[in-house]
Protein backbone atom coordinates (compact mmCIF):
# COMPACT_ATOMS: atom_id res chain seq x y z
CA UNK A 1 0.00 0.00 0.00
CA UNK A 2 1.57 3.47 -0.76
CA UNK A 3 1.60 6.28 1.71
CA UNK A 4 -1.62 7.03 3.73
CA UNK A 5 -2.78 10.43 2.20
CA UNK A 6 0.47 10.96 -0.23
CA UNK A 7 0.52 12.87 -3.55
CA UNK A 8 -2.50 10.77 -4.57
CA UNK A 9 -4.64 12.33 -1.85
CA UNK A 10 -3.66 15.46 -2.29
CA UNK A 11 -4.37 15.61 -5.99
CA UNK A 12 -7.99 13.87 -5.08
CA UNK A 13 -8.51 17.22 -2.88
CA UNK A 14 -7.85 19.72 -5.93
CA UNK A 15 -10.16 17.31 -8.39
CA UNK A 16 -12.71 17.64 -5.83
CA UNK A 17 -12.56 21.53 -6.11
CA UNK A 18 -12.51 21.86 -9.42
CA UNK A 19 -15.39 19.13 -9.51
CA UNK A 20 -17.69 20.99 -7.20
CA UNK A 21 -17.23 24.25 -9.64
CA UNK A 22 -17.59 22.52 -12.73
CA UNK A 23 -20.90 21.43 -11.23
CA UNK A 24 -22.49 24.22 -9.37
CA UNK A 25 -25.13 25.07 -12.35
CA UNK A 26 -28.67 24.17 -12.05
CA UNK A 27 -28.41 20.16 -11.46
CA UNK A 28 -32.05 18.94 -12.94
CA UNK A 29 -32.21 21.40 -15.87
CA UNK A 30 -33.34 18.94 -18.83
CA UNK A 31 -31.17 19.10 -21.84
CA UNK A 32 -34.52 17.57 -23.78
CA UNK A 33 -32.58 14.40 -25.39
CA UNK A 34 -34.45 11.46 -24.80
CA UNK A 35 -32.53 9.00 -23.07
CA UNK A 36 -33.29 5.37 -23.42
CA UNK A 37 -32.69 3.27 -19.82
CA UNK A 38 -32.06 -0.48 -19.66
CA UNK A 39 -34.71 -3.02 -18.49
CA UNK A 40 -33.24 -3.45 -15.33
CA UNK A 41 -30.91 -1.07 -13.17
CA UNK A 42 -28.93 -2.74 -10.46
CA UNK A 43 -27.73 -0.37 -7.84
CA UNK A 44 -24.42 -1.45 -5.98
CA UNK A 45 -24.25 -1.07 -2.43
CA UNK A 46 -20.81 -1.89 -0.94
CA UNK A 47 -21.48 -2.98 2.35
CA UNK A 48 -23.52 -6.46 4.03
CA UNK A 49 -27.67 -6.32 3.90
CA UNK A 50 -29.39 -5.15 6.80
CA UNK A 51 -27.89 -1.86 7.74
CA UNK A 52 -29.20 1.49 7.24
CA UNK A 53 -27.83 2.62 4.26
CA UNK A 54 -28.44 -0.53 2.29
CA UNK A 55 -32.45 -1.04 3.69
CA UNK A 56 -33.08 2.77 2.29
CA UNK A 57 -31.41 1.85 -0.43
CA UNK A 58 -33.89 -0.79 -1.05
CA UNK A 59 -37.43 1.08 -0.32
CA UNK A 60 -35.97 3.71 -2.70
CA UNK A 61 -35.74 0.71 -5.94
CA UNK A 62 -38.66 -0.44 -4.98
CA UNK A 63 -40.55 3.06 -5.45
CA UNK A 64 -38.04 4.45 -8.30
CA UNK A 65 -39.60 2.65 -11.43
CA UNK A 66 -42.71 4.99 -10.93
CA UNK A 67 -41.09 7.94 -11.90
CA UNK A 68 -38.76 6.87 -14.77
CA UNK A 69 -39.88 5.89 -18.47
CA UNK A 70 -40.47 2.16 -19.26
CA UNK A 71 -40.40 1.66 -15.50
CA UNK A 72 -37.38 -0.44 -15.28
CA UNK A 73 -36.69 -2.88 -12.42
CA UNK A 74 -34.04 -2.17 -10.07
CA UNK A 75 -32.11 -4.61 -8.33
CA UNK A 76 -29.89 -4.19 -5.42
CA UNK A 77 -26.36 -6.12 -5.02
CA UNK A 78 -24.68 -6.27 -2.08
CA UNK A 79 -20.68 -5.91 -2.47
CA UNK A 80 -19.12 -5.77 0.81
CA UNK A 81 -15.37 -5.93 1.30
CA UNK A 82 -12.00 -4.03 1.77
CA UNK A 83 -13.82 -1.38 3.95
CA UNK A 84 -16.50 -0.37 1.24
CA UNK A 85 -13.88 -0.22 -1.76
CA UNK A 86 -15.01 -3.12 -3.56
CA UNK A 87 -18.67 -2.14 -4.57
CA UNK A 88 -17.70 1.62 -5.41
CA UNK A 89 -14.94 0.14 -7.53
CA UNK A 90 -17.53 -2.38 -9.26
CA UNK A 91 -19.58 0.83 -10.13
CA UNK A 92 -16.37 2.68 -10.75
CA UNK A 93 -15.52 0.23 -13.78
CA UNK A 94 -19.12 -0.13 -14.85
CA UNK A 95 -20.26 0.71 -18.17
CA UNK A 96 -22.12 4.29 -18.31
CA UNK A 97 -25.11 2.99 -20.24
CA UNK A 98 -27.71 3.49 -17.12
CA UNK A 99 -27.51 0.08 -16.17
CA UNK A 100 -25.12 0.15 -12.76
CA UNK A 101 -25.82 3.18 -9.87
CA UNK A 102 -23.88 3.26 -6.60
CA UNK A 103 -25.17 4.04 -3.40
CA UNK A 104 -22.37 4.48 -0.25
CA UNK A 105 -21.45 6.60 2.54
CA UNK A 106 -20.31 9.54 1.78
CA UNK A 107 -17.47 9.81 4.41
CA UNK A 108 -16.49 5.89 4.00
CA UNK A 109 -15.92 6.45 -0.25
CA UNK A 110 -14.11 9.91 0.50
CA UNK A 111 -12.00 8.49 3.75
CA UNK A 112 -11.08 5.68 2.13
CA UNK A 113 -9.51 7.37 -0.88
CA UNK A 114 -7.95 10.00 1.36
CA UNK A 115 -6.29 6.57 3.08
CA UNK A 116 -5.27 4.53 0.38
CA UNK A 117 -4.67 6.72 -2.56
CA UNK A 118 -4.28 5.24 -5.94
CA UNK A 119 -4.98 1.86 -3.84
CA UNK A 120 -8.39 2.49 -3.20
CA UNK A 121 -9.45 1.76 -6.62
CA UNK A 122 -11.71 4.63 -7.88
CA UNK A 123 -11.61 8.49 -7.99
CA UNK A 124 -14.43 9.93 -6.42
CA UNK A 125 -14.31 13.40 -8.05
CA UNK A 126 -14.73 11.17 -11.55
CA UNK A 127 -18.05 9.69 -10.36
CA UNK A 128 -21.22 11.78 -11.68
CA UNK A 129 -23.08 12.81 -8.70
CA UNK A 130 -26.92 12.64 -8.08
CA UNK A 131 -28.32 13.03 -4.61
CA UNK A 132 -28.08 11.77 -1.44
CA UNK A 133 -29.55 11.05 1.66
CA UNK A 134 -29.87 9.38 5.29
CA UNK A 135 -28.07 12.80 6.77
CA UNK A 136 -27.58 11.57 9.85
CA UNK A 137 -25.05 13.23 12.73
CA UNK A 138 -22.37 11.83 14.44
CA UNK A 139 -22.23 11.66 18.43
CA UNK A 140 -19.90 10.99 21.19
CA UNK A 141 -21.82 8.47 23.84
CA UNK A 142 -20.30 6.98 26.68
CA UNK A 143 -20.93 4.19 28.82
CA UNK A 144 -23.36 3.85 31.72
CA UNK A 145 -20.85 3.68 34.67
CA UNK A 146 -18.25 6.49 33.03
CA UNK A 147 -17.92 9.98 34.92
CA UNK A 148 -17.99 11.77 31.68
CA UNK A 149 -21.14 14.10 30.79
CA UNK A 150 -19.61 16.70 28.45
CA UNK A 151 -17.13 17.41 26.47
CA UNK A 152 -15.08 19.14 28.84
CA UNK A 153 -14.91 15.96 30.81
CA UNK A 154 -13.65 14.40 28.08
CA UNK A 155 -10.51 17.12 28.05
CA UNK A 156 -10.12 16.96 31.87
CA UNK A 157 -9.39 12.95 31.80
CA UNK A 158 -6.66 11.92 33.26
CA UNK A 159 -5.95 9.50 30.87
CA UNK A 160 -7.16 8.68 27.22
CA UNK A 161 -11.04 8.22 26.71
CA UNK A 162 -10.79 4.77 24.90
CA UNK A 163 -13.46 4.46 21.91
CA UNK A 164 -14.31 0.96 21.01
CA UNK A 165 -14.30 0.76 16.91
CA UNK A 166 -14.22 -1.42 13.90
CA UNK A 167 -10.89 0.26 12.99
CA UNK A 168 -10.99 1.87 9.64
CA UNK A 169 -13.38 3.88 7.78
CA UNK A 170 -16.00 6.30 9.17
CA UNK A 171 -15.66 5.27 13.42
CA UNK A 172 -12.17 5.70 13.14
CA UNK A 173 -12.00 9.38 11.15
CA UNK A 174 -14.88 11.09 12.91
CA UNK A 175 -13.22 9.37 16.53
CA UNK A 176 -10.06 11.23 15.50
CA UNK A 177 -10.88 14.18 13.99
CA UNK A 178 -13.12 15.03 17.00
CA UNK A 179 -10.49 14.59 19.22
CA UNK A 180 -8.47 16.84 17.88
CA UNK A 181 -10.86 19.56 17.44
CA UNK A 182 -12.05 18.96 20.53
CA UNK A 183 -8.26 18.79 22.27
CA UNK A 184 -9.04 15.21 24.33
CA UNK A 185 -6.99 12.15 24.94
CA UNK A 186 -8.11 9.33 22.99
CA UNK A 187 -7.44 5.44 22.64
CA UNK A 188 -8.33 3.36 19.80
CA UNK A 189 -9.92 -0.17 20.86
CA UNK A 190 -10.47 -1.48 17.17
CA UNK A 191 -11.55 -4.51 15.65
CA UNK A 192 -15.08 -4.82 16.17
CA UNK A 193 -17.30 -6.40 13.35
CA UNK A 194 -19.31 -3.57 13.04
CA UNK A 195 -21.23 -0.53 15.19
CA UNK A 196 -23.61 -2.94 16.89
CA UNK A 197 -20.60 -5.02 18.51
CA UNK A 198 -18.67 -2.22 19.05
CA UNK A 199 -21.46 -0.86 21.44
CA UNK A 200 -22.12 -3.86 22.82
CA UNK A 201 -18.20 -4.06 23.66
CA UNK A 202 -18.71 -0.86 26.09
CA UNK A 203 -21.62 -1.56 27.25
CA UNK A 204 -19.49 -4.59 28.82
CA UNK A 205 -16.57 -2.87 30.11
CA UNK A 206 -14.32 -2.99 26.73
CA UNK A 207 -14.07 1.00 26.14
CA UNK A 208 -15.88 3.98 27.47
CA UNK A 209 -16.74 5.55 24.32
CA UNK A 210 -18.04 5.10 20.83
CA UNK A 211 -18.82 7.40 18.22
CA UNK A 212 -22.11 6.43 15.53
CA UNK A 213 -24.54 7.89 13.65
CA UNK A 214 -27.70 9.40 16.17
CA UNK A 215 -30.25 7.19 14.80
CA UNK A 216 -28.39 4.27 15.10
CA UNK A 217 -26.90 4.94 18.62
CA UNK A 218 -30.86 5.74 19.64
CA UNK A 219 -31.29 2.29 19.52
CA UNK A 220 -29.29 2.01 22.90
CA UNK A 221 -30.24 4.34 24.70
CA UNK A 222 -32.41 1.36 26.87
CA UNK A 223 -29.50 -0.48 27.43
CA UNK A 224 -28.19 2.75 29.40
CA UNK A 225 -25.68 4.33 26.69
CA UNK A 226 -25.57 8.02 27.31
CA UNK A 227 -24.69 10.39 24.34
CA UNK A 228 -23.19 13.55 25.43
CA UNK A 229 -22.16 15.42 21.91
CA UNK A 230 -24.06 15.95 18.53
CA UNK A 231 -21.89 17.08 16.11
CA UNK A 232 -24.44 19.17 14.40
CA UNK A 233 -24.91 23.18 14.61
CA UNK A 234 -28.66 22.12 16.18
CA UNK A 235 -29.99 20.05 18.49
CA UNK A 236 -31.99 16.85 17.34
CA UNK A 237 -35.53 16.45 17.60
CA UNK A 238 -34.69 12.78 18.90
CA UNK A 239 -32.44 14.33 21.87
CA UNK A 240 -33.40 17.56 22.46
CA UNK A 241 -31.52 17.15 25.71
CA UNK A 242 -28.22 16.70 24.52
CA UNK A 243 -26.10 19.49 23.55
CA UNK A 244 -24.28 19.85 20.39
CA UNK A 245 -20.56 19.89 19.67
CA UNK A 246 -21.32 23.92 18.63
CA UNK A 247 -22.78 24.60 22.06
CA UNK A 248 -19.79 23.25 24.03
CA UNK A 249 -17.46 25.88 21.86
CA UNK A 250 -16.57 23.33 18.99
CA UNK A 251 -18.42 24.20 15.98
CA UNK A 252 -18.23 20.65 14.34
CA UNK A 253 -20.48 19.01 11.88
CA UNK A 254 -19.65 15.47 11.36
CA UNK A 255 -22.21 13.56 9.80
CA UNK A 256 -23.37 9.99 7.76
CA UNK A 257 -24.92 10.32 4.87
CA UNK A 258 -25.90 8.24 1.81
CA UNK A 259 -24.78 9.46 -1.83
CA UNK A 260 -26.46 7.90 -4.89
CA UNK A 261 -23.87 7.95 -8.00
CA UNK A 262 -23.19 6.85 -11.33
CA UNK A 263 -20.34 5.63 -13.34
CA UNK A 264 -17.94 7.87 -14.56
CA UNK A 265 -18.75 9.06 -18.38
CA UNK A 266 -22.21 8.90 -18.05
CA UNK A 267 -24.31 11.20 -19.86
CA UNK A 268 -25.52 14.48 -18.64
CA UNK A 269 -29.27 13.43 -20.41
CA UNK A 270 -28.92 10.47 -18.05
CA UNK A 271 -27.99 11.92 -15.11
CA UNK A 272 -30.97 14.18 -15.37
CA UNK A 273 -33.29 11.71 -15.68
CA UNK A 274 -32.37 9.82 -12.53
CA UNK A 275 -31.58 13.25 -10.58
CA UNK A 276 -35.30 14.31 -11.81
CA UNK A 277 -36.96 10.71 -10.40
CA UNK A 278 -35.11 10.94 -7.11
CA UNK A 279 -36.47 14.38 -6.47
CA UNK A 280 -40.16 13.01 -7.01
CA UNK A 281 -39.66 10.25 -5.16
CA UNK A 282 -38.46 12.13 -1.82
CA UNK A 283 -41.51 13.99 -2.28
CA UNK A 284 -43.87 11.06 -2.66
CA UNK A 285 -45.90 10.61 0.69
CA UNK A 286 -46.31 6.62 0.68
CA UNK A 287 -42.31 6.47 0.01
CA UNK A 288 -41.19 8.62 2.65
CA UNK A 289 -44.03 6.57 5.01
CA UNK A 290 -41.93 3.40 4.48
CA UNK A 291 -38.37 4.73 4.88
CA UNK A 292 -40.17 5.78 8.53
CA UNK A 293 -41.34 2.59 8.77
CA UNK A 294 -38.01 1.38 8.79
CA UNK A 295 -37.39 3.67 11.75
CA UNK A 296 -35.28 5.72 9.78
CA UNK A 297 -36.13 9.98 8.97
CA UNK A 298 -36.07 10.38 5.31
CA UNK A 299 -34.06 13.12 4.27
CA UNK A 300 -32.73 15.12 1.25
CA UNK A 301 -30.41 17.01 -0.63
CA UNK A 302 -30.29 18.09 -4.05
CA UNK A 303 -27.08 17.34 -6.03
CA UNK A 304 -25.68 20.95 -5.68
CA UNK A 305 -25.82 20.62 -1.69
CA UNK A 306 -24.32 17.18 -2.21
CA UNK A 307 -21.14 18.00 -3.97
CA UNK A 308 -21.03 20.73 -1.13
CA UNK A 309 -20.99 18.22 1.36
CA UNK A 310 -18.05 15.69 -0.61
CA UNK A 311 -15.94 19.02 -0.51
CA UNK A 312 -16.68 20.01 2.69
CA UNK A 313 -14.97 16.13 4.26
CA UNK A 314 -12.49 17.03 1.87
CA UNK A 315 -11.41 19.85 3.18
CA UNK A 316 -11.76 18.10 6.26
CA UNK A 317 -9.72 14.89 5.95
CA UNK A 318 -6.65 17.11 4.50
CA UNK A 319 -7.20 18.96 7.66
CA UNK A 320 -5.94 16.20 9.86
CA UNK A 321 -3.64 14.18 7.69
CA UNK A 322 -1.47 13.44 9.62
CA UNK A 323 -3.32 12.43 12.63
CA UNK A 324 -5.44 10.23 10.61
CA UNK A 325 -2.29 8.17 8.88
CA UNK A 326 -0.45 7.66 12.44
CA UNK A 327 -4.02 6.57 13.73
CA UNK A 328 -4.44 3.91 10.85
CA UNK A 329 -0.87 2.53 10.90
CA UNK A 330 -1.07 1.88 14.85
CA UNK A 331 -4.31 -0.46 13.85
CA UNK A 332 -2.60 -2.06 11.34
Amino acid sequence: MQSIFGKGFWSFIAALFIFVVSRSGPANAQSGKTVSLPPTITIVFPFAAGGGGDVQTRIAARYLPKYLPGSPSFIVKNEPGAGGRTGVQTVYRSKPDGSVMGSTYTAGAVGNQAVFGADAGYDFSKFVILTSTYHNPYTIAVAPRTPYKSIADLKKAAKPIPFCNEGGSVSLSYIVVAAKEMGFPYRLIPGYPGAPAATAGMLRGDCEAVSYGLEFTNRYLKEGVRPIAVHAAERHELWPNVPTSKEQGYPLELMLDMVFYLPPGSSPELADLLRDALTKLYQNREFLDAIRAAKFNPTFADTKQTQRFVSELAKLYSKYAAELREAEAKIK
